[in-house]
């Protein structure tokens, strides 16, 4: 009965996303969401294959801030809580999983005090996750980041550099704490 539920529910969230974000938001086959789900803005997300998007404290939020931004989210992926900010690209791989963490692809104000308070244009750099990547909650990956597959991101941590493969990051600047 539980599956049957929300399944159910899984199909109208996005039947009516599908025409609420007509256009910008696509959807794959199976993919499990609920109500709580926003996107915004110019770019486009695209949602593969049996993905889950069903959130429980905190939303999914997507936003895209240029006609030219992709947020894409691999197969099998599951995203609980998770906020995008893209100018450019964020690529989640396959089999991905990522809590309330928040993903910059760039730092959408100057750092010039004379320039903080005007519009940011700056494009960013692209973050790229690789397949069977972990983000634990609370984490924040920052622009230009490139995390290789199977490797884990501690919760809380700050990533600002790439991270390499099995590997497991923790802190504050995140750095590496064991091999997988």
């Amino acid at each position: 009965m539980k599956n049957f539920i929300i399944k159910l529910i899984s199909k109208i969230c996005v039947f009516y996303f599908t025409y609420r974000y007509f256009g910008k938001v696509t959807f794959g086959k199976n993919v499990r969401m609920n109500w709580k789900f926003t996107f915004s803005g110019k770019g486009k997300l695209i949602i593969k294959n049996n993905v889950c998007l069903w959130a429980h404290e905190e939303w999914n939020r997507f936003q895209t801030y240029t006609d030219k931004a992709i947020i894409e989210i691999g197969e099998n992926s599951k995203i609980n809580g998770g906020l995008f900010q893209s100018r450019n690209k964020i690529g989640i791989g396959k089999n991905c999983i990522i809590g309330s963490a928040i993903l910059l692809d760039n730092d959408f104000h100057y750092i010039d005090p004379r320039k903080r308070f005007l519009e940011y244009k700056e494009k960013g750099e692209e973050i790229v996750i690789a397949d069977n990547v972990w983000i634990a909650g609370q984490s924040v990956i920052l622009k230009g980041v490139h995390i290789a597959k199977n490797s884990v991101v501690g919760m809380r941590s700050v990533v600002a550099k790439n991270v390499g493969e099995n590997i497991v990051v923790a802190g504050n600047p995140a750095r590496e704490v064991n091999n997988i």
